[in-house]
């Protein structure tokens, strides 16, 4: 079991071309390209005429050690509203690792930034 979560590991970070990072390593990449996975506890979808996406990812607002971001130029790149089916899943997001207003953040481009855990 072990080898075969590894060799998944590996595969998921050359197919992504990313550093995978945990959550606690989050303060030693800022500014770098990254790989973090874990699971979206919520979202929230801003108010205006550009409304930005905000994914939860660790734990809910606000306790959150980062945020996963979806502008409303980029919603189009997404097959499925990512507010509402992300929510509750474990994902893989790859980006830039940025930080706003204070805190961790990765801006999703695309649905080919996000890769589905189903394990």
């Amino acid at each position: 079991m072990m080898r075969l979560l590894f060799f998944f590991v590996l595969v998921s970070s050359i197919s992504f071309g990313q550093k995978l990072i945990s959550l606690d390593q989050i303060p030693d990449y800022m500014g770098k390209n990254v790989k973090i996975c874990d699971k979206i506890y919520g979202s929230y979808l801003t108010k205006g005429n550009s409304p930005v996406t905000l994914l939860n990812v660790g734990e809910d607002f606000p306790d959150n050690p980062i945020t996963f971001v979806v502008y409303a130029k980029d919603r189009k790149n997404f097959s499925y509203d990512p507010a509402e089916f992300l929510v509750g899943k474990t994902v893989c997001a790859k980006g830039k690792l940025v930080e706003f207003k204070g805190k961790p953040q990765i801006v999703l481009n695309s649905e080919k930034d996000v890769e589905i855990q189903t394990y």
